[in-house]
């Protein structure tokens, strides 16, 4: 499966459901797709029901849809009349929140998210709904100081906190030292024992960098879960975090050593 760029973990996630279930090969087609997106905690949940439940996957699968369509109506009955909301990346589930709040007359402050501007494609979506603001990466953490809250989603929740586009710890950091609260909303499908990041081409950043030059690019970081105000889920909104409670298939366990040799484990 070929690493789609720019849709958010929600909307990659529905396009993996469907590829697994036909796959002819589940462990090869599995690789493949965790290859392209081994950062992402839904994604190792879809594999990995697929592997434990085989042709019944399909029903945890709709439970893993209806989750998060109650995660969204949550996040949403939380969000207050003309407050000011900052978010970071393109976040699919932030988008329907946000979408779902329309007539509550926000204000919503993002940035452009490099390398391949994400954030422009929200700004985009939201534009007529909302009054938007956009501007960069390194700008978003003065202009976040505007902010009532910030609202962001999840690539995976591990043990010690949120993966997510990389950029998010320094605005947790940030947000803590000036007593903004953040919010992350996921799904409990989010919540995995372990993901990897891996760096990405360098030429997205700079295709010609003169020798002798290193470019690293990489997609996601790390942000501890001390940070986080708190967690909105399907059950509701949480100070901790979800939890992985289920059982790991002998073919994850597989995986996870082959990448162990080639990407940065986090749990």
């Amino acid at each position: 499966m070929e690493q789609d760029r720019i849709s958010g973990a929600a909307e990659i996630e529905v396009k993996v459901m469907e590829h697994i279930l036909h796959a002819e090969d589940r462990f090869s087609t599995a690789l493949q797709i965790l290859q392209a997106y081994p950062s992402m905690g839904s994604i190792w949940n879809v594999v990995n029901n697929a592997f434990l439940y085989g042709e019944r996957a399909a029903e945890r699968f709709d439970e893993m849809r209806r989750a998060q369509e109650r995660m969204v109506k949550n996040a949403s009955s939380i969000m207050e009349d003309g407050i000011t909301i900052a978010t970071y990346s393109r976040s699919s589930t932030v988008v329907r929140i946000l979408k779902k709040c329309a007539g509550k007359k926000l204000k919503v402050i993002c940035s452009e998210s490099r390398p391949n501007m994400e954030g422009r494609k929200l700004a985009i979506e939201l534009n007529g709904i909302m009054d938007v603001i956009i501007t960069t990466d390194a700008a978003l953490l003065s202009l976040v100081e505007e902010a009532d809250m910030i609202l962001i989603g999840a690539d995976a929740i591990t043990e010690g906190g949120v993966v997510n586009k990389v950029g998010t710890a320094a605005l947790a950091f940030h947000a803590k030292a000036k007593e903004i609260p953040i919010y992350v909303a996921a799904p409990s499908s989010k919540a995995f024992p372990f993901v990897f990041i891996k760096e990405e081409r360098g030429e997205e950043i700079w295709d010609d960098p003169p020798g002798g030059v290193k470019v690293r690019n990489v997609y996601f970081d790390f942000t501890p879960s001390h940070l986080i105000t708190g967690f909105i889920t399907e059950k509701g909104v949480a100070k901790n975090k979800p939890e992985f409670n289920g059982r790991i298939s002998e073919e994850i366990r597989r995986i996870e050593k082959i990448f162990v040799e080639r990407y940065q484990r986090v749990r």
